[in-house]
């Protein structure tokens, strides 16, 4: 039986350091102490596939907290069963103490069924939180633009003068590139603010 641990943050401004030390306390080799900094959104992150070559039956894998698994809850479900029920690999989830595989061993069978049904429920208020979390987010930026509060880029000015650039220019006197030159306005901002406008005549 060897033991591993597996921690993840999602961008580098994140700190690895407390997952880190979680391992050390359990006393778990460097070498199988398998650290990352990717998105949660997959599976396909090069530690955690190394980390899965390398696991074999009867081995037992740590973990801080369940999103550090995934983010998406049948995502983790369907790699959970894949570790636990089809490798026989035991899980321990450290902030979660029922969701450690090794405490129902010699259940008569029912191991399955209770990991199952836990892991059910936690991962659907994990998913459930970051859903709420999200709405909140979307009520906020609601809110904000209801007190004027204008998100992405500011719309750019074309010039006082545009009027008379875009009279030369419809007129066949000069160019869209001289126009563009003359208004300082790139390409597809020049066709923007152009449709703007002519859809206000």
């Amino acid at each position: 039986m060897r033991k591993f641990f597996y921690a993840r943050v999602s961008s580098k401004d994140q700190i690895l350091e407390r997952q880190i030390i979680e391992a050390n306390k359990l006393g778990i080799k460097e070498e199988y102490v398998f650290l990352e900094v990717a998105s949660g959104k997959d599976f396909k992150r090069p530690e955690y596939q190394l980390l899965k070559r390398m696991l074999r039956e009867g081995d037992i894998l740590y973990i801080k907290s369940l999103d550090r698994l995934g983010r998406n809850k049948q995502m983790i479900l369907d790699e959970w069963n894949e570790l636990v029920r089809i490798r026989k690999i035991d899980i321990v989830i450290l902030d979660m103490p029922l969701l450690d595989t090794t405490k129902y061993k010699n259940m008569n069978g029912l191991e399955n069924l209770i990991s199952d049904i836990i892991l059910q429920l936690l991962s659907y208020m994990a998913e459930d939180e970051r859903t709420r979390i999200k709405e909140r987010q979307k009520e906020g930026i609601k809110a904000a633009r209801n007190k004027g509060v204008i998100f992405g880029r500011k719309k750019i000015d074309p010039g006082s003068n545009f009027e008379s650039v875009y009279d030369e220019w419809k007129s066949g006197k000069i160019t869209a590139v001289k126009a563009m030159e003359l208004l300082n306005l790139k390409n597809n901002t020049f066709y923007r603010r152009v449709k703007e406008y002519e859809s206000k005549k």
